[in-house]
């Protein structure tokens, strides 16, 4: 399996807690984060807009393929091995519209509620 940039924001309490549960079990190193709270953080660097990191979780994997939202997590349980049971539930065509739509709410009303770390300079690093 190849490595996957996955870019989250850190600043965010419940999205920062998620993804530092995530690199502990990533036993081979394959997820490298990146975040978007950081003060030398550029979308551009990495193709993408300040919006659509802003918005959607974002990760690109080592042939530079994009992957955005729902479709990033499975990059991520790919990598995990205790997670890959998710990856047929949240594959399935049938129950896929429903996931996209309740990730779309998190993303667009919940998410920008959430409370943020307490970090110096207003952003906040690994």
């Amino acid at each position: 399996m190849d490595k996957l940039n996955l870019l989250y924001d850190g600043a965010c309490v419940v999205c920062n807690k998620e993804v530092m549960h995530y690199l502990k079990l990533d036993k081979d190193k394959l997820i490298e984060p990146v975040d978007i709270s950081a003060a030398n953080f550029n979308a551009k660097d990495f193709g993408l807009t300040s919006e659509a990191v802003n918005l959607h979780m974002h990760a690109i994997d080592s042939h530079g393929v994009v992957y955005k939202g729902v479709d990033s997590f499975i990059q991520i349980w790919k990598r995990i091995p205790k997670y890959s049971f998710l990856i047929p539930i949240f594959e399935n065509k049938f129950l896929r519209p429903t996931i996209d739509f309740g990730y779309e709410i998190f993303a667009r009303h919940i998410r920008p509620r959430l409370p943020k770390r307490n970090c110096e300079d207003g952003t906040c690093s690994l």
